[in-house]
């Protein structure tokens, strides 16, 4: 028996449109991952690399490239730059801005990775209080640190020392807080070591979550949704702060110690 000749024509036309309609896009794929070191610190090659900004900068003059590491110098008794009385100075600052360095999809990410490392010598001092550690911020430098909230936040770490452990936490700023300092956030859910070690140390943040988990050489010590209102507040970059403190004499290392930097990475998928 003879097919219609209305049914031929409808699957010829079936058979032409499979064969002409394209081919499903492959997924694009993930962008690579920023990385930084300190080869040509403080060149100013160095600072477009990083997307340096001027704003929120200091103590330069004592931090030193050794190889692709950043040494920073923390002196007897230093704090942050506002402690007008403190016998010595301490510690450095910079803020850097992925747009200025072409990288709009970090700054819009939903979700980032920081990771770097740091080593604390076996002599390292931790002080009798804490002090500050990088990490990631958004909106306005200057507007999540030092009392300041704006538009803005950031997710810093320190140690505090509890029980004369250095206990590590993030330092959180976000726009909830309105006033006063920051606040931790998984005070004591692990150590900084001071073994002359470098060790591992990640952070995501989930902007539509406001979830922040850290990894300590690999292994996940705290996962917390403890960042508000910053779904509308784009990551703005890497927020290279550390010092004692505080900003009094009471923050202070008892004499000179020196702690080391390397391998800043940032990207939208899992670094370990």
């Amino acid at each position: 028996m003879r097919e219609p000749r209305a049914f031929r024509w409808r699957l010829l036309g079936l058979v032409l449109a499979a064969a002409l309609a394209p081919l499903p896009a492959d997924a694009a794929p993930a962008a690579e991952p920023w990385t930084g070191d300190f080869a040509d610190f403080p060149s100013a090659s160095w600072k477009r690399q990083w997307g340096v900004l001027t704003e929120g900068d200091w103590g330069f003059d004592r931090m030193t490239p050794q190889g692709d590491a950043l040494d920073v110098f923390y002196g007897k008794g230093s704090s942050a730059p506002s402690c007008g009385d403190c016998p010595s100075e301490g510690g450095g600052q910079f803020y850097t801005d992925f747009r200025s360095i072409g990288r709009a999809d970090l700054a819009d990410a939903r979700t980032l990775y920081l990771s770097y490392q740091v080593r604390f010598p076996a002599d390292w001092d931790f002080g009798e209080r804490g002090g500050k550690l990088p990490g990631l911020y958004g909106g306005p430098p200057g507007q999540a640190t030092g009392g300041q909230h704006g538009d803005a936040w950031s997710t810093r770490y320190m140690w505090r020392i509890r029980s004369d452990e250095p206990k590590a936490t993030v330092y959180v700023y976000d726009p909830s807080m309105g006033s006063g300092y920051g606040e931790d956030v998984g005070l004591g859910a692990w150590n900084w070591a001071a073994d002359g070690q470098w060790h591992t140390v990640q952070q995501s943040v989930d902007r539509s979550s406001g979830t922040i988990t850290v990894w300590y050489d690999g292994r996940e010590v705290l996962r917390e949704q403890a960042v508000h209102e910053i779904a509308d507040i784009p990551f703005g970059g890497i927020l290279f702060s550390t010092f004692f403190g505080g900003h009094d004499t009471s923050w202070g290392p008892s004499r000179d110690v020196h702690a080391q930097f390397r391998d800043f990475r940032v990207s939208e998928t899992n670094l370990r």
